[in-house]
């Protein structure tokens, strides 16, 4: 079939564009079909990489465990909440791990070092000792430990002398420490002890390695306990 004006006729069903090309719908050849549409699928999607794990809530938890760095750790714990905040980062369990943690070994730290320092102010040692001072006397594996006491309350022995370790008294001190207490003991606290009819006992730092600069202490222990000073 022709139009009146001579041109042909393109067969029903297959549609043509004007300029005399056939449009093809579909397939995978072609630049006029309809492909898929960009930003869908691939391997690229929509979102970028995910949060790391903060490293100040790893360090956190680290320093919370180790008991000289715990308050540390418990410090940093907070700055690791500020930093997990709102999951721009991940670590945010970590970080109050750390708190806790490290709360908890603040406390038991804190107690240990509050223990210790009480009993080393306990100890009397040749070092700090002071005529007069009153003491109860314990022996572990040959060693003699002394610990402060108060005067009016029951105590073992009382401090009567202290000296220091010279050039001119080493010789005498090595020989025999107890018999150089009573060349130091004021002779009027020695009149006061001799009413007790007890011994003078001595220690040293190190009786098998007595050197200049060492201190002796000279103390009684009568036996039966004290209620009261004896100088």
């Amino acid at each position: 079939m022709s139009d009146p004006y001579g041109q042909p006729q393109q067969p029903y069903g297959q549609p043509s564009n004007p300029y005399g090309q056939p449009q093809q719908y579909g397939g995978t050849g072609g630049t006029g079909g309809y492909g898929p549409p960009h930003g869908y699928g691939g391997g690229g999607g929509f979102g970028g990489e995910p949060p790391k794990t903060d490293g100040v809530s790893i360090a956190a938890l680290v320093l919370s465990f180790l008991c000289c760095f715990a308050p540390l750790g418990f410090v940093l714990g907070f700055v690791g909440l500020r930093r997990t905040k709102g999951g721009q980062r991940k670590g945010r369990g970590l970080a109050i791990a750390a708190i806790v943690i490290g709360l908890i070994m603040t406390i038991v730290v804190g107690a240990i070092a509050a223990a210790i320092f009480i009993f080393a102010d306990s100890l009397v040692t040749p070092g700090n000792a002071k005529v007069g001072q009153c003491v109860n006397v314990s022996e572990e594996d040959g060693s003699v430990i002394l610990y402060k006491k108060e005067c009016s309350e029951d105590h073992d022995a009382e401090i009567v002398g202290v000296a220091e370790v010279t050039e001119e008294n080493l010789e005498q001190i090595e020989d025999q420490m107890a018999g150089y207490c009573a060349t130091v003991i004021d002779p009027d606290d020695f009149a006061k002890l001799a009413e007790h009819l007890t011994d003078i006992n001595a220690i040293i730092e190190d009786p098998n390695d007595v050197e200049v600069g060492d201190h002796l202490l000279c103390y009684v222990e009568p036996g039966d306990k004290l209620s009261e000073p004896i100088l």
